[in-house]
């Protein structure tokens, strides 16, 4: 018998989106489908409550389609829209050295099982990279420089939902901009509460230059505001969190590395998707764990 509460507050990551209804909508698809033998995890039917932090509508006029959205689990021909005339600052240049732009359009995936190999070029064509790169680049300067107060704004809806949740345990699952969003708030806003479980997904917040300009240094980057386990997600294919993308090093307590970075390789050349994770075998056990619901 489960005797403590529990509820899982999403935030999603860079792009345009569906309504807020149809992403939950999608995420929790995703997480609770079976897959093969890799039995989906449904929070609701655990006794989870759920909730999401949206904020695509602080960047794009509409939400785009739900089949659109779903469409891109398995096309490469990502709906990213052209970012025409971006006028890039130093930091923005210096976010470009990571991701390089290039004609390669080949494609290999990589290999089940060697864990030392590392993989030079993101294997995407370069007018894709060059689509996504530059969307990120906008929406990550936007909040970490606070342009037109977009980084309040978001702070803001994050605060709501986390104060609005009276519960034993609750869980933060972050995809893409989403973990630095979160990370900002647990170390960066002091009226945020503590929560009891981190899963940063796909994430960018191994990058030096999102580093600068969070409240953090290497030796106690771990959030004071959590109290219990960090599981961080990624894909050696995965466009956003490919730069650096295990976080253990770069963000402990006291010296002490706590994070457990959990290798889930995806599929296809679209390997940042948020629904192909959430499909992953390792982190659903993850996210079991985190709600205390192994069994």
């Amino acid at each position: 018998m489960v005797d403590k509460t529990t509820h899982i507050t999403f935030i999603h990551g860079i792009g345009n989106k569906p309504s807020a209804e149809q992403l939950r909508r999608i995420w929790i698809e995703s997480l609770t489908m079976d897959r093969d033998s890799n039995e989906g995890f449904d929070p609701e039917a655990e006794g989870i409550s759920v909730s999401f932090v949206y904020w695509a509508d602080l960047f794009h006029d509409e939400p785009i389609p739900p089949g659109t959205y779903e469409s891109i689990v398995d096309e490469v021909a990502v709906s990213f829209p052209d970012v025409a005339n971006l006028s890039f600052d130093s930091w923005m240049e210096n976010m470009q050295e990571y991701f390089p732009l290039d004609d390669d359009s080949q494609y290999v995936d990589p290999p089940a099982s060697d864990e030392s190999v590392q993989y030079e070029r993101i294997p995407l064509p370069w007018f894709i990279k060059q689509r996504v790169m530059k969307r990120f680049l906008n929406e990550v300067h936007d909040y970490l420089f606070n342009i037109n107060e977009i980084r309040d704004k978001i702070r803001n809806r994050v605060i709501d939902d986390l104060h609005s949740q009276d519960v034993d345990n609750h869980i933060i699952v972050s995809h893409s901009q989403g973990t630095v969003i979160a990370y900002d708030v647990l170390t960066g806003v002091d009226e945020c509460k503590d929560i009891h479980g981190f899963m940063t997904v796909g994430s960018p917040l191994g990058i030096d230059e999102v580093q600068d300009k969070l409240n953090h240094t290497i030796e106690n980057g771990f959030p004071k505001k959590l109290k219990g386990d960090w599981f961080n997600v990624y894909d050696p294919f995965d466009v956003v969190s490919r730069p650096d993308p295990r976080l253990s090093n770069d963000f402990k307590n006291n010296g002490l590395e706590l994070i457990r970075d959990i290798k889930e390789p995806n599929w296809g050349k679209w390997r940042h998707s948020a629904t192909k994770y959430f499909q992953g075998k390792k982190l659903r056990t993850a996210l079991r764990m985190l709600c205390d619901r192994m069994g």
